[in-house]
This record gives C-alpha cells, sequence and structure tokens, in this order.
C-alpha cells in the first residue's frame, strides 16, 4: 500500500515507524536535510490547499482572504504524506551506501531496457552527478554558485559498479511489494 493511498490507520503506523526511524542520527540527520530542502515546497502545497479548496471559513472575520478549514486539513494531510515519504527516502538513503543504492536502481531499471531506456548509461550519469554534487564547493550563495566556472578536466572519470548477489529476500521483498500494490489496487 502506498502512502498516498493510505487510509488514517496505516498512516499512523507509517508515522510511529517514521519517529522511531528518527532516534537514529543518521536517519534524523537525512531526514531534517530533506524537510529543509523542500520546506518551500510543503508550505506552497498547504496553502495551495488552504486557499483553493472550497470549505468554510477557518477565520471568518478575515472574509475572502480566509483559507478554508476543509482546504487546511486536506493541505496537512497531504504534506504529512510527503513528510512521510521523505522518512522513507531518509531512512533509505541513511542505510544504504550511494554505489549500492545506484546499482539497486540499475537493476530494477532493467524492465524498462524494452522501451529503449539505457540503464547503464542512467547509472553512470547518476553515479557522477552525485559525486560531482559531494566535491562541488559550497559558495557563499546561490548567485556566486552560478558565476563560478566548471573545472575541466582533462581526463574522464571512471566508474565501476560491484555487481551485488541476487538472494532470496530480495525475490521476497518485491513479490511482497507487489502483492502489497495489487491489495492497494483492489
Amino acid at each position: 500500500m502506498t502512502v498516498e493511498r493510505a487510509a488514517q490507520t496505516p498512516l499512523i503506523f507509517l508515522a510511529v515507524a517514521a519517529a522511531t526511524a528518527f532516534l537514529f542520527a543518521p536517519v534524523r540527520l537525512q531526514l531534517l536535510r530533506l524537510l529543509r530542502r523542500t520546506r518551500w515546497l510543503l508550505l506552497v502545497l498547504l496553502l495551495t490547499y488552504a486557499y483553493l479548496l472550497p470549505g468554510t471559513a477557518w477565520w471568518p472575520a478575515l472574509g475572502w482572504a480566509s483559507p478554508a478549514l476543509e482546504g487546511v486539513q486536506q493541505g496537512v494531510l497531504r504534506v504529512g504524506r510527503l513528510a512521510l515519504m521523505l522518512a522513507g527516502l531518509a531512512l533509505l538513503l541513511a542505510s544504504t551506501s550511494r554505489p549500492r543504492l545506484i546499482y539497486g536502481l540499475y537493476v530494477l531499471a532493467w524492465p524498462l531496457t524494452w522501451l529503449g531506456f539505457d540503464r547503464r548509461a542512467f547509472a553512470v550519469r547518476l553515479g557522477l552527478t552525485l559525486d560531482y554534487v559531494e566535491r562541488a564547493p559550497k559558495p557563499a550563495n546561490w548567485l556566486d554558485a552560478l558565476r563560478v566556472p566548471l573545472p575541466d578536466e582533462g581526463t574522464p572519470t571512471t566508474y565501476t559498479l560491484e555487481a551485488e548477489r541476487w538472494q532470496s529476500r530480495d525475490s521476497a521483498v518485491i513479490l511482497v511489494g507487489l502483492f502489497g500494490m495489487v491489495i492497494g489496487l483492489a
């Protein structure tokens, strides 16, 4: 069952699991970083729901400038669902090394090769991009970052991934995920 379509009871269980994972420092640091990077998206999402969904005025004294109570409720629910997804991503990023994460995406992209998707080029580009982002100097402000010229490295960078051995638990996790999706769609 996906977070987006989950009823309120499974969302409560997911929130408890996310709060438990938040106790561990690596997950907490990742989640706080992800929330800081998405804070404007979360705010705009909340305001969009609050002001565009019809309903009773939250502060009737404000008249037309008052957000709708139902819109605020739906906005908070939407922001909460997105925060739970970010918590899952933070757990994944904190518990998986970058090469293993890239290799996992490489393996999961195998069905897309039938559509002409080059998963090898995707994995290399993703790995090189993440390496560049990590090694890039942090300028004082964003405008300075745009003015800094890109370094011209004459030698190409090589990127290798260690192949992981397929295990029975991998098949079990994929089957449980597919089963959850089928149950969620029914």
